[in-house]
This record gives structure tokens, sequence and C-alpha cells, in this order.
């Protein structure tokens, strides 16, 4: 098994295309978030794996002063790029949980697709020492859901993934339903479930654009370049022959907020 270390640092290989490829999050998501977070000009936030700022923007447009620590230096450098403009937002490289940051300092704390990076030993912790009394922690989740339709790509496609090792052989792959998800568990002990919501998205891909998207997942990251090329082809020629050329792509964005006890 691919030590989990290794993984969370092949994303920084791809940057720019991960930038370029990866599913946006919807508007709606961060509307919410800043209402039910009660967020106003000038609140200080700190965002744990910015990746290339997808998330930061929608809430940097908004005034708030936000401290985003990326691991990747390449992906850091794209951030960076991406929201020059921006002068409340401010980009330290480095591992969330070695990084020396103001305790009790922090409105919010919010992790886009990134969480379930963070050492489980130290991420709670460290986040509740981090934020104000009152204080907030948004968890956002990327997850590939149904199409409640039959999931018939998904289906054609795990003779692929079988082929290439790319399958839990202990765990029969499924996706979940978008009604079906729940709230990211938090740690009881230091915060209390305030809100929950999930935000469907369809993405309609071409069988390019699909492989690419492919490529910026860590577990094919992770694999020898002559098994990553093989497996690319095939799943291209898959979505070619059998799919007309396009695949849609069903995700759920969902939001937990938990507040500091």
């Amino acid at each position: 098994m691919t030590d989990n270390n290794l993984l969370k640092r092949t994303f920084d290989e791809v940057a720019l295309l991960y930038n370029e490829i990866r599913p946006r999050y919807p508007d709606r998501l961060f509307l919410t978030l800043i209402e039910e977070a009660g967020l106003q000009p000038g609140s200080t936030l700190l965002e744990i794996g910015p990746g290339t700022g997808q998330a930061t923007r929608p809430l940097a447009v908004n005034g708030f002063k936000i401290t985003a620590v990326e691991l990747g230096a390449g992906l850091a450098d794209v951030a960076r790029y991406e929201l020059q403009e921006f002068k409340n937002v401010q980009i330290i490289t480095g591992a969330f949980e070695e990084v020396i940051l103001p305790e009790s300092s922090f409105d919010l704390v919010f992790a886009a697709t990134a969480f379930h990076w963070l050492d489980p030993a130290v991420r709670f912790v460290k986040i509740h020492s981090l934020l104000k009394t009152g204080g907030q922690l948004a968890i956002i989740h990327t997850h590939h859901t149904s199409d409640e339709q039959g999931n018939v790509f998904f289906n054609a496609s795990q003779a692929i993934y079988d082929k290439y090792d790319f399958t839990d052989k202990d765990k029969k792959p499924e996706f979940a339903k978008h009604k079906d998800l729940q709230p990211t568990e938090l740690d009881e002990n230091l915060f209390r479930l305030k809100y929950f919501e999930s935000f469907p998205v369809v993405i309609t891909y071409t069988a390019t654009q699909f492989v690419k998207l492919l490529n910026t997942y860590s577990n094919h990251l992770a694999a020898p370049q002559a098994v990553q090329q093989a497996f690319y082809k095939d799943m291209e020629a898959l979505i070619n022959d059998q799919f007309q050329g396009k695949v849609d792509k069903y995700f759920s964005m969902s939001l937990t907020i938990g507040e500091k006890i």
C-alpha cells in the first residue's frame, strides 16, 4: 500500500493541470458558508490545503483576511499567481501540522477537499487551538456520486481499473447517492455540529478532458509512468468507442460546519 504521506504530495507534480481540470465548487456553497458561519468584512480565515486557490477566491472577493497553508510548493506558486490581486490573502508553504500559527486568532478554519489528508491525531486539536472563542471549522468534501440512472460508464470502466490494479480488492467500488451523504465526523469533545448540506454538480467531460482529470488523482499519479499511460489510453478509448466521446460525471460538494466548544 502506498504511504499516505507520499500520496498527498503527488498533486504538486501536476499543479497546473490540477488548476485547469479539477471541478470547481458551486457559488451557492460559499454563499451558504458565509451566511451560516456569520462571516463579516474583516473576519480572519485560515485555509488548510488551498491547492491552486479554487476555494480561496470566492471568499477572498468578500474582503476576508485569509491565511492559507499549502504543503506543495508548486501548488502554492500557482495559487499565489492566481490570487495575486488579493492583498488580503497570504499563502504559506508548509505542512499544516508543522506550521506555527497564532493561537485563538481565527474566526473560521476551512479545508476544501484537503481535510482527509491531515494527521488525525493533530487536526482537530490544532484547529481548536487556532480558533477564537465561538470560532468555526468548515470542511468541504468532493464526493463522486451515483447518477442514479444505472451508472453505466462507471460499471463499464471497472474492468480497466481492475486491469491496472486501481481498485480495492477487499471492497466493491460503488458511488453514494447524493441524498445519502452525511456530515464529516467531528471530534465531539472539541466541536459541535452546526450545519450540513451537500451541493450536486454535474460536469460533462470529453475523453481527453476526463483523462486529464484522472491524471490529477493521487493513486494514479503514484503508479509507474508506463502503467499510468496505458490506463489513460484504455480509458480514453472506452469513452470514444462506447460513449460517443463524452461522459457526464456526477459530484456532490458537501459542507460540514462545526462550532468550537
